[in-house]
């Protein structure tokens, strides 16, 4: 799989997901929070590859800083997250740590710094198949709204080369990941959840040589 991670990491830009030269759009809320969107957005993205999300890869290095993890403030919301980061760790797909004891009390520090960075640059490969689907959906959810949880999460369809990530309004994006990708995968999956109620898309062509 160091192949699929070395292509993953020459094709994204992890500075700017919407920078990378095969970005190929995205969809998200276009009117205001209401609760449940970031299920509804990642059960779309469930049902539309429920035939194919065995054979997806799960590219991340998603985190948890138990320093922040149940201290946005909202009672109902720091329970909801505890809830997800201790099924989440349980089930092996992200760690939890607290970043004062690992990276230091100074994080105007510059070795703080490249510490969080080295961090959020560990992207690992795990196999969706391996997880229960409940798990997966936990992640994508977990993404979108977990306060404290942090790094990068990318869904990865090998047969597509195609790489889609949940991100923080409630939505996924899709990056191509090679020359030979298939964008009309991409653009029915964008096209249809510009359907989706609340929502709307973007979507980009990428530049041919």
């Amino acid at each position: 799989m160091s192949d699929t991670l070395q292509s993953l990491l020459k094709s994204v830009n992890l500075a700017g997901y919407g920078a990378s030269a095969r970005f190929l759009g995205f969809f998200e809320k276009d009117a205001r929070y209401k609760p449940g969107m970031e299920e509804s957005a990642v059960d779309f993205f469930m049902r539309y590859f429920r035939n194919d999300l065995e054979y997806f890869l799960i590219a991340s290095s998603v985190h948890a800083n138990s320093d922040e993890v149940g201290h946005y403030g909202d009672a109902a919301d720091d329970q909801r997250d505890a809830n997800l980061i201790k099924g989440l760790v349980g089930a092996g797909l992200i760690t939890e740590f607290g970043y004062k004891e690992r990276f230091g009390r100074d994080p105007s520090s510059l070795e703080y710094t490249e510490s969080v960075e080295r961090e959020w640059a560990n992207i690992g490969l795990m196999k969706a198949h391996d997880f229960p689907i409940a798990s997966v959906r936990s992640l994508l959810v977990a993404k979108m709204i977990v306060y404290g949880l942090y790094g990068h999460c990318f869904m990865i369809s090998l047969d597509w080369n195609l790489a889609f990530y949940p991100h923080d309004d409630f939505g996924f994006g899709v990056i191509g990941l090679t020359d030979n990708v298939n964008v009309q995968v991409a653009h029915d999956f964008l096209a249809q959840a510009d359907q989706l109620p609340g929502m709307h898309s973007i979507i980009r062509t990428p530049p041919t040589d």
